[in-house]
């Protein structure tokens, strides 16, 4: 089977993006000199605002979703041009930048700065941490040369420390930890030398071969839904949809008899441990809908770990290995881009 031949794996992937992803576990780490560019003690904010879009802005989702039961402090992301006006004294805004140059997290932070809140900022370098060293400006400087979206651990790892700097999440070190330890049996579970008879993520990647993936899950993990959605979409450079629940169930529902008519769609439901008994049989009812509905099959996942970020990361690592095989599938490099860099130089006015 083509998945299992890690010579024809190596040809597609060039860049080698699967051998990054499968050292993530030793990447879930903030910086070693965190300490010292954003040492200086923060007040606890009112609230937090994250800024960021594509891959440094899911990194600001996933730390959004963890923080949903575990803090009193309201943490959100921003992905528009104009950030709220609300955006002000007492508030500790983020700048979220893994390159240094996206026009729009460079926007925002101005834009941040006139209004008055407090701020941090997390990139690899360029005019970003340029920037924020020439205003003394709380910073956490990730590795460079990687793919942005690859990226992801190092970014979340320095979220997670200036929300704990700012007193806003605690036992960061102990969290990043578990998350670690978690991600690393998810890795290994579902890495390139694991083969397809074992291998779940595999599996769901040839389900997903010629489909329109349709994904669907609690709004508590609605960057997990988001995250493997924009894999699919930039790793095999195909569409994918996702909605979550239960807002789903007040609109969405009504529409997806028609769509298994228009498209060869794959229902693909996040499960979480955290469900309630009437949210199971709430999922089980949408599972046997889907089936009614003339969906061929539903496919199921969920994370796995002692607290909600190892369950967020593990899900999220588990999509990630999928795109990346479905990628292989399709024939086509994971870390090719054509339209990506071409709207970012529109955007840069380039």
């Amino acid at each position: 089977m083509l998945l299992d031949d890690a010579e024809t794996l190596k040809r597609i992937d060039r860049l080698g993006t699967l051998s990054l992803m499968e050292r993530t576990p030793n990447r879930l780490a903030p910086p070693s000199d965190a300490s010292s560019t954003c040492g200086k003690p923060f007040e606890k904010p009112a609230n937090v605002v994250m800024g960021g879009v594509g891959g440094s802005g899911i990194a600001g989702d996933i730390v959004s979703d963890y923080c949903r039961r575990v803090t009193d402090v309201p943490v959100s992301v921003c992905r528009t041009l104009n950030i709220p006006k609300w955006v002000a004294n007492g508030t500790l805004f983020v700048a979220i930048s893994y390159s240094g140059e996206t026009r729009e997290t460079l926007g925002q932070f101005d834009q941040a700065r006139k209004q008055g809140a407090e701020l941090a900022a997390i990139a690899s370098g360029g005019e970003l941490l340029s920037k924020v060293k020439n205003e003394s400006v709380p910073y956490l400087r990730v590795p460079a040369g990687l793919p942005p979206r690859v990226a992801l651990p190092e970014l979340v790892a320095a979220v997670m420390f200036v929300l704990g700097s700012a007193k806003v999440l605690e036992n960061i070190p102990r969290l990043l930890s578990e998350a670690t330890k978690s991600v690393k049996a998810q890795i290994d579970q579902v890495k390139s030398t694991v083969p397809l008879d074992r291998n779940d993520a595999k599996s769901f990647a040839q389900a997903l071969v010629d489909k329109l993936p349709l994904l669907i899950g609690d709004e508590e993990y609605g960057s997990v839904l988001r995250r493997f959605k924009n894999q699919i979409n930039e790793n095999a450079k195909m569409p994918a949809f996702y909605y979550t629940l239960p807002e789903g169930f007040h609109n969405d529902i009504e529409g997806l008899r028609t769509l298994s008519q228009l498209a060869r769609v794959q229902p693909i439901v996040l499960r979480t441990l955290e469900e309630l008994e009437g949210q199971k049989r709430t999922r089980e009812q949408l599972v046997n809908s889907l089936m009614e509905m003339g969906f061929p099959s539903v496919i199921e996942f969920e994370g796995s770990g002692p607290d909600k970020l190892s369950r967020l990361l593990t899900a999220v690592t588990f999509g990630d290995f999928v795109s990346v095989y479905l990628a292989a599938l399709r024939g086509v490099d994971p870390a090719d881009l054509t339209l990506i860099p071409m709207f970012r130089a529109v955007m840069r006015g380039g």
